[in-house]
This record gives C-alpha cells, sequence and structure tokens, in this order.
C-alpha cells in the first residue's frame, strides 16, 4: 500500500468513526440505521430492516444520503452472497451498549464492505479498496474504558466544551486511535483527538486531555 492510499484509508475510516447513525439502501428501499464498526474491522454491525433483508447487495451512506461524508458498499459476509450472518455475542453487546435496543421489525447482521467513497477537502472523489481496518488500540479498550469511568463531570464539560451538548449521565462506551464515544441519554457521541493515537499510553493521555481540557 502506497503512502497515499495509506492516508486515503486513514481518512475513510476517521470519517466512519465520525458517525454512527446512516441510511442503509438497496433495491427494496432505504431505511435510517445506527452501526458501529466491529473493534477487529473488516465489518459492520447494523440491524437489518426485515423489508431490505432480501436484498444481496446495500450501500451505506453516513451521515445522510444526500450530504454523505462517507458512503460504503455493503453485502453478506457469507460465501452464497445471501444468508446474513449473526454478530457475536460481544459485537452484539457492543452495539446495543453504543445504540440501546433493536428496532421493531430488524435484527443484528455484520456486512462486509468491499470499497468507500468519499470527497476530500479538495472536492476530489477518494475510492479506499476493503476500508474496514481493526483499530489498533482495541485489545486495550476494556481496560480504558474501565479506569476512566466515575468522571462524569468532567466527561460532561468535555462533552459540552466539544459538542455544545451536555449530557447528565455520560459514558465512555468505546475508544480508537481517532477518539472517544460517550453514550449520552439519547445519542453517541463523539469526542476527537488532535492526532491519532498509536498504543496504550499515548489513548489513555489523549483521552486524558479531552477530559481536563
Amino acid at each position: 500500500m502506497s503512502e497515499e492510499q495509506f492516508n486515503e484509508a486513514q481518512e475513510g475510516r476517521r470519517r466512519l468513526l465520525t458517525h454512527l447513525t446512516g441510511i442503509l439502501v438497496c433495491e427494496d428501499g432505504a431505511e435510517p440505521v445506527r452501526f458501529l464498526i466491529a473493534d477487529r474491522g473488516d465489518r459492520l454491525v447494523l440491524p437489518m430492516p426485515v423489508d431490505l433483508a432480501e436484498c444481496d447487495q446495500w450501500s451505506l451512506a453516513a451521515p445522510t444520503e444526500l450530504e454523505p461524508a462517507i458512503e460504503f458498499s455493503l453485502e453478506s459476509t457469507e460465501p452464497d452472497g445471501y444468508t446474513l450472518r449473526e454478530p457475536t455475542l460481544d459485537e452484539a453487546d457492543r452495539w446495543m451498549a453504543y445504540h440501546g435496543q433493536i428496532p421493531p421489525k430488524s435484527s443484528l447482521v455484520v456486512l462486509s464492505s468491499g470499497f468507500a467513497r468519499y470527497r476530500d477537502d479538495n472536492g476530489q472523489t477518494r475510492v479506499i479498496d476493503d476500508p474496514l481496518t481493526p483499530n489498533p488500540i482495541r485489545r486495550y479498550v476494556p481496560v480504558l474504558c474501565k479506569a476512566l469511568r466515575g468522571n462524569e463531570l468532567e466527561l460532561s464539560d468535555a462533552c459540552a466544551r466539544l459538542t455544545g451538548v451536555r449530557p447528565e449521565s455520560p459514558a465512555i462506551v468505546g475508544i480508537d486511535e481517532w477518539g472517544v464515544h460517550v453514550r449520552a441519554a439519547f445519542d453517541v457521541l463523539r469526542l476527537e483527538f488532535r492526532e491519532p493515537a498509536t498504543d496504550h499510553d499515548s489513548a489513555w493521555r489523549k483521552a486524558w486531555e479531552l477530559l481536563d481540557g
């Protein structure tokens, strides 16, 4: 992978991590969905509406279809291309920690992506092959989230400062190299690092920098 391709893949991942809601589209229609990237990479976890489950290909525009920050092609992870695989128990628990209850007439599935596209700051369309990459600090996430719990006041202040929203009982539900996801009452807020974290120590330091302001 060239340096340019690597930078494009990184930018695509950052854009997707920024948005956890999007529009799932296929030939049978379109539905809003809440999703997340599996920490292991290579797939998205999302609730599949029963009305769209019979398709064999989908696209996901995040956060909206009209002005997406990024668009993904999606397909089944199963060899037959039609069967939809359920997430692992850990992936399902993580989705519900982020988003709450599964919507009616939907079931959680995992889908893979062959490519994504977005417009860069110069208005040029960029295409990324195999865009779903692993969270490089995924093995530290449970420890980091646990260590940062109990700082609700600092976390609420950080949310207000960085997003304009002050949640009453915020909770850190995920950390990746580009930032922190915070569950609020009705949404998941994103607090971004200025530069990506590369390991446990840098993720710890950057998370505390967000809390300390």
